[in-house]
């Protein structure tokens, strides 16, 4: 108690001027805690949100003359379809096989079977069937000779796919076809579709193939190369 009260004493017998600038510092040093404990003084801090945000000088609008508007660009025309052929054949050329002959219409008889052609070296196109290069499969034949006397198609087997067929029209357009398969068919059959009207456009070349009947000169079996459309040749 007794060193308490010499401090109390000491203090009351500070001069009143001094005491006023103790005062004052403590209030100073008061205010400088409150300021850096709630932001509200110190640097100056911008709230992102408050800020104004930017805005154009002019509308955008203004900027939709001529010069500047959108215009789609035109897209080009298709291609027009090419005209279906009407000119019936008149040459055949296979160059894998050095074949290069005019081509005859025929008909059939009774019982479906192709006429033959005048000339036994011409090839003879289905006239009831497509001309090559419309809608369908146009069909055209050729004799295959006897087998030591090869005619117009007598080495049609040694065709490969890929091969080309081109067939020239009578009015001189060149239709070329690209040999897809080749297959043999019993005597009086052929591949399924064969001579018909419709569909993609393509070519069957048939001709005689198998055994052959000295006695009767004719050959048991058929063969068929079946080739795609490529377009003009």
């Amino acid at each position: 108690m007794a060193s308490i009260s010499r401090s109390l004493t000491r203090r009351a017998n500070l001069p009143a001027g001094l005491l006023g600038d103790l005062a004052t510092a403590g209030a100073l040093l008061a205010a400088l805690v409150l300021a850096s404990s709630d932001g509200s003084a110190g640097t100056d801090v911008v709230d992102p949100v408050a800020a104004p945000s930017v805005a154009f000088a002019s509308p955008v609008a203004d900027y939709a003359d001529a010069a500047h508007a959108r215009v789609p660009v035109a897209q080009p025309a298709p291609p027009p379809e090419p005209p279906v052929p009407t000119a019936p054949p008149a040459t055949i050329t296979i160059p894998s096989i050095n074949v290069h002959r005019p081509v005859e219409p025929v008909g059939v008889d009774r019982s479906g079977t192709m006429y033959t052609t005048k000339n036994l070296w011409d090839a003879g196109w289905y006239n009831g069937g497509p001309v090559p290069g419309a809608p369908g499969d146009a069909v055209i034949e050729g004799h295959a000779g006897y087998p030591n006397a090869p005619l117009l198609f007598g080495r049609l087997r040694q065709l490969h796919p890929g091969d080309k067929i081109v067939v020239v029209l009578a009015d001189g357009s060149r239709r070329l076809f690209l040999v897809d398969s080749l297959a043999v068919w019993p005597a009086g059959t052929g591949p399924p579709g064969m001579g018909e009207p419709y569909g993609p456009p393509r070519l069957t070349l048939i001709t005689c193939t198998g055994p052959f009947d000295d006695h009767y000169k004719t050959y048991a079996d058929r063969l068929a190369v079946e080739a795609t459309y490529a377009g003009l040749a």
